[in-house]
């Protein structure tokens, strides 16, 4: 499962699956939040236009991806917890806080019509 393969290779959202959750930053998380982040990967054919995806946990915090993200076959996207310059490969939530619970919680990724499309629990 955790190596995405067989029954867990591929879901909905052609192919696009959550690879990675950081939910540790090392130190005192508030003072370190661009050490937590989330990996996603577009494990198929073609490349994914994510505008109006979300990523969020059990609490409700939400991410949206911004206006034409697209994520290319092959490729790899790092959501960082805290602020920076977005690229193709690195977004920015830009929270002022932890997002991720160290003792447990769960990531949930979303295509734009809100349909459940992964997801990763600790």
């Amino acid at each position: 499962m955790e190596n995405r393969t067989g029954l867990w290779s591929c879901r909905a959202g052609e192919g696009v699956a959550i690879v990675l959750v950081h939910y540790d930053a090392e130190g005192n998380d508030r003072y370190n939040l661009n050490d937590e982040y989330v990996v996603i990967k577009n494990y198929g054919g073609k490349a994914v236009n994510m505008t109006g995806w979300t990523l969020s946990d059990e609490t409700n915090n939400v991410y949206t991806f911004p206006p034409g993200f697209i994520l290319d076959a092959g490729a790899t996207v790092t959501i960082y917890t805290g602020s920076g310059t977005d690229t193709q490969d690195k977004l920015y939530w830009g929270s002022s806080s932890p997002i991720w619970n160290n003792d447990g919680d769960t990531a949930y990724l979303k295509d734009n019509e809100g349909k459940l499309v992964d997801s990763w629990s600790w």
